[in-house]
């Protein structure tokens, strides 16, 4: 998005500015900027035509940024969707067996850690092993303890 094309969806009332015609103001004037940051001297020279000024993008905006600020957040589509569905195949089994869904929540953390830990052992043991009780492969139960865990010590 450039600076006129913002000025335009704000200040539709700037038509001197909008139109291209000429004018003193420049971008920092409307707040755009935080200091003059002017190509033409616009301001300086009494009022030579600023397209260069106004025309420019505006930094952040430059992939969108305008309509939806997203910049530096997770990207969760990124996540690869296969430990969704082995995560959630381990909580079904999990909630037929324990009832609550919830109750994991009870359960310390240094006993998450010690699951997850024989689950790694037993999958480096044999990648393709399931547990011996739900009949899982011990990665998934790997996954979701490891989801358990970062969960409970979220900000720790």
């Amino acid at each position: 998005m450039t600076f006129r094309e913002k000025l335009a969806l704000e200040h539709p009332e700037c038509h001197g500015i909008i139109e291209g015609y000429y004018y003193d103001l420049c971008p920092e004037t409307f707040g755009y900027e935080a200091e003059r940051f002017c190509y033409c001297n616009c301001g300086y020279n009494g009022g030579v035509r600023c397209d260069d000024c106004w025309d420019r993008v505006m930094p952040g905006t430059e992939d969108g940024q305008e309509a939806k600020a997203d910049a530096g957040k997770p990207r969760l589509t990124l996540v690869p969707r296969r430990i969704i569905w082995d995560i959630a195949e381990i909580r079904r089994y999990g909630n037929e067996k324990y009832g609550d869904p919830e109750n994991w929540r009870q359960v310390e953390p240094e006993r998450y850690r010690d699951a997850a830990y024989r689950h790694w052992l037993a999958y480096l043991d044999d990648p393709q092993g399931v547990d011996a009780e739900s009949g899982l492969p011990h990665l998934w139960h790997l996954a979701c303890n490891i989801a358990f865990l970062c969960e409970m010590e979220d900000g720790q």
